[in-house]
């Protein structure tokens, strides 16, 4: 497959790759041809835990899964944004294969590729009776395929390889509204006709009965119409890719939902003047952290005044920490974010499901 390189190289496209437990050949492969700096913006292998972390933004849950791939390309391609204009794109893969350690489960590869108009994502289980050599070859033979599919001409991607019809794939194709919203301008879209005057902030993954909850006690409270914000820009971890973005607007029904960039509450504050932003005690903790505010005191100040300014509310919802459960008076906040919070009463909701808890059910499901 290495006969797409040239072609490669010589198409408009640039991009980083991020390859960690396998299918690093990939990158040889790319370099070994003339014309790779045409393409290759920056490659890296974070094989150490601490490695992958840091371009994360945190620990995975799973090192080798679909979403620390997509994780990964997402990761990749926002470097390739600020690297160069025009086409680009970022390669994520994460695979496990046949080493001298005893492995749990299956020898296996994820991987994706995401550009400014489409996430695609690949998954291929592989024979844990190959040598890692065959399983090498294999994998980034894949690679390749995926490559040829996404990039080049998806008719001549030399789908005849074994290895295509055994890779299964998902792909997103972005509307024209979202977009921006991998740009760096502020930008937000709303799935139906919502003033912005009540959001429940969050990335919902998955979506559960505690989030319809809050919005339904906080809509009572309210009394205004409550709607989700699902912000694919996070100030510590990747921007969520279209994919995933599809697949929890899919599970989002009963509300109108809107999509946004804003990774902070001054962001979110301008986008949405005299809005009601229903939060858990843990967001509201991280609101205050200095480490948003170049760990500043006068600067985090003067963004609490802007908030007031503009008319901010928060309605603070107790979350469940351990064995306890903390709620709005717990928590040690500087008097100006105080004045703009409102408690929620522990009578009219508490609910300690949580998000990460059910994630980890869906994966330990046979």
């Amino acid at each position: 497959m290495t006969a797409l390189a040239p072609k490669l190289h010589a198409s408009p496209w640039q991009g980083v790759f991020y390859v960690t437990g396998g299918g690093a050949s990939l990158i040889s492969q790319l370099l070994e041809v003339p014309g790779a700096s045409n393409t290759v913006l920056e490659a890296t292998v974070p094989y150490a835990e601490k490695s992958l972390a840091e371009l994360l933004g945190k620990a995975p849950e799973q090192a080798v899964a679909t979403a620390t791939a997509r994780a990964m390309a997402m990761a990749a391609f926002k470097r390739a944004n600020a690297l160069a204009d025009g086409k680009i794109f970022g390669f994520g893969a994460s695979a496990s294969l046949v080493t001298t350690r005893e492995k749990k489960g299956q020898t296996r590869a994820h991987w994706a590729i995401q550009a400014s108009e489409f996430t695609h994502s690949f998954s291929l289980l592989l024979d844990a009776q190959q040598s890692r050599q065959e399983q090498e070859a294999q994998l980034t033979e894949a690679f390749w395929w995926s490559i040829g599919w996404a990039l080049l001409d998806p008719s001549n991607a030399e789908a005849d390889i074994a290895t295509a019809s055994s890779i299964e794939k998902q792909s997103h194709l972005a509307q024209k509204q979202w977009l921006p919203l991998l740009q760096a301008s502020p930008h937000t879209w709303c799935t139906g006709d919502h003033d912005g005057k009540l959001l429940l902030p969050g990335s919902f993954n998955p979506v559960h009965q505690g989030h319809k909850d809050v919005l339904k006690v906080a809509e009572s409270i309210t009394g205004r119409r409550g709607a989700f914000e699902l912000t694919l820009r996070n100030a510590d971890k990747p921007d969520i890719d279209f994919l995933s973005t599809a697949e929890r607007l899919e599970k989002i029904t009963e509300h109108d939902v809107w999509l946004t960039n804003l990774s902070t509450f001054s962001e979110k504050a301008a986008a949405f003047p005299g809005a009601t932003f229903a939060l858990g005690t843990d967001t509201l903790a991280r609101i205050g952290e200095l480490r948003f505010y170049a760990n500043d005191e006068k600067l985090r100040e003067q963004g609490f005044r802007a908030l007031a300014d503009l008319e901010i509310k928060f309605l603070v919802f107790g979350r469940a920490a351990d064995d306890n459960f903390i709620a709005l008076e717990n928590l040690e906040l500087p008097p100006t974010l105080a004045q703009l919070c409102q408690g929620v009463p522990v009578e009219a909701y508490r609910n300690n499901i949580s998000s990460s808890a059910l994630r980890a059910d869906a994966r330990n499901k046979p």
